[in-house]
């Protein structure tokens, strides 16, 4: 075998070498395509439907809230928006996040989780409410405030997520690492504190 042999058949084994690499990237890139792809429709599904649930609830808990509103009636939708909240909550903790994206979706997550706790705030508040009992108006409205403002405010933030999330695309998460994600379920969230002027204002 002749030196050009030789040469011609090593360029051969470099151009297959390079075009395996070539078509092992373009898998990835594309396997990662359809993870991002997917999960940013099931984020846009789930803030959606937190819209569709978290919206209307807290316009009746600010009706409440200036006493034109009737408490008996958003008690006996509480439960069903409670579990709303949750399955919501549920299924954006149990989504499959994509390589690169565990700091938005923990994000996000964290955010449907509030608005779980918000709802089991309101609950608090209106079994304060119904009861009527001296002396538990001030923690019942207290309750309700604290619930509306914190609903509102992972409802905002969890919309703004989903449009980070929704703008993304897989050549940005390409030089990302992720970071061990926290657990969020059952941990202790942060709430939002009531300003009464500022909140009334709303």
């Amino acid at each position: 075998m002749n030196t050009a042999t030789i040469v011609w058949l090593v360029v051969l084994v470099a151009l297959f070498a390079l075009f395996l690499l070539t078509l092992r990237r373009l898998s990835v890139l594309m396997a990662r395509t359809r993870d991002l792809e997917r999960y940013q429709k099931l984020v846009r599904q789930l803030d959606r439907r937190l819209g569709e649930v978290a919206d209307p609830f807290v316009i009746q808990l600010d009706e409440i809230r200036r006493r034109s509103g009737d408490p008996r009636t958003l008690g006996t939708a509480l439960p069903a928006v409670q579990e709303t909240l949750g399955a919501i909550s549920a299924e954006g903790r149990a989504a499959k996040v994509p390589r690169g994206l565990s700091r938005e979706a923990v994000a996000f997550t964290v955010e449907l989780d509030r608005a779980v706790r918000a709802g089991e705030l309101v609950g608090h508040g209106l079994d304060a409410l119904l009861a009527d009992r001296g002396g538990r108006d001030l923690e019942a409205h207290t309750s309700l405030k604290r619930g509306a403002l914190n609903l509102r405010h992972a409802r905002e933030a969890a919309t703004r997520l989903a449009g980070e999330i929704a703008a993304l695309r897989p050549a940005d998460l390409l030089e990302r690492v992720d970071l061990p994600a926290p657990r969020t379920a059952g941990a202790a969230l942060p709430t939002y504190t009531v300003d009464d002027e500022a909140d009334d204002a709303r």
